[in-house]
């Protein structure tokens, strides 16, 4: 398996919630470097949840359609430097919920060749308007949610 030198695609990834925890979303825009036009967008509802864990699933989200389409290098865009910060290993995390989400990513990512970007929120809003969508697709009936066991 060689690794080419150019990243094949630029994938920019958020995460949202509304309530926080609250009805969550995910959004990836997947780009390839000579394009300004996306070649996908994911937009997926993914339940009642922080915003962390959103932004997590986004990633993992993003992960899995890297493999499930055979997709070998890319640039990973996020805009949450608390989650960059936590995958480079720079911040400790405490949850075990997070750091389950985190051991996925690195289970994930150790046939893929990728680097992470930190970049402005400005540079990510087709990401953040796709998480957006997704966590507007369900209405709200009780403004109060019992946080799940984890």
């Amino acid at each position: 398996m060689h690794h080419t030198e150019k990243p094949q695609f630029r994938i920019f990834v958020d995460g949202s919630s509304r309530g926080n925890p609250g009805p969550a979303g995910v959004g990836i825009a997947i780009f390839t470097p000579q394009q300004d036009e996306t070649i996908t967008q994911i937009s997926k509802y993914i339940g009642i949840t922080t915003n962390n864990v959103a932004e997590y699933e986004a990633v993992i989200h993003a992960l899995r359609w890297m493999v499930q389409t055979g997709a070998k290098n890319a640039q990973l865009m996020l805009d949450s430097e608390l989650v960059y910060k936590q995958l480079s290993g720079e911040y400790r995390v405490k949850s075990p919920h997070i750091r389950f989400l985190i051991k996925r990513i690195k289970t994930l990512k150790s046939d893929l060749d990728l680097e992470f970007n930190l970049v402005p929120r400005e540079e990510n809003k087709l990401a953040n308007r796709l998480a957006q969508k997704a966590s507007k697709k369900v209405k709200v009936k009780h403004q109060k949610f019992k946080q799940l066991p984890l």
